[in-house]
């Protein structure tokens, strides 16, 4: 698994899940997995790093649900102006991404060779049902 994911993605996606409900750490790591196909695997400190990043730039505010130990977050109104504004922003991480997963393919190719590439294409069909 992938285990290094861009900061800017990773606060994108975390603010995006709570824009549904309040959410708990080990949700939200649950939640990056799921959304990767289970490609990626975010350590604690990433997603907990970004979550007290946000919180201290007043994004997010703990909350929590009775009967539970568990430190949930929530979107601020500052947080999701924050989410909106990354929206818009979002064409270009799209783009950059774009040209960071053809660079990888163009190396792996040259690295691996045809046949191997070939069968990468092939579990690429495979994963998204093309």
């Amino acid at each position: 698994m992938q285990k290094r994911i861009p900061t800017e993605l990773i606060n994108y996606l975390i603010l995006k899940a709570m824009e549904e409900g309040p959410s708990y750490g080990y949700e939200l790591i649950k939640r990056l997995e799921e959304k990767s196909n289970d490609h990626w695997d975010p350590s604690y400190g990433t997603v907990y790093g970004a979550l007290n990043r946000m919180e201290d730039n007043g994004f997010i505010e703990r909350t929590e649900k009775e009967n539970e130990d568990r430190k949930y977050y929530q979107l601020t109104d500052k947080g999701e102006k924050e989410l909106r504004e990354r929206e818009e922003d979002i064409e270009e991480i799209g783009i950059q991404s774009q040209d960071m997963v053809l660079g990888f393919l163009n190396v792996y190719k040259d690295i691996f060779g045809e046949r191997r590439f070939d069968e990468l294409i092939e579990k690429i069909k495979e994963e998204f049902e093309i």
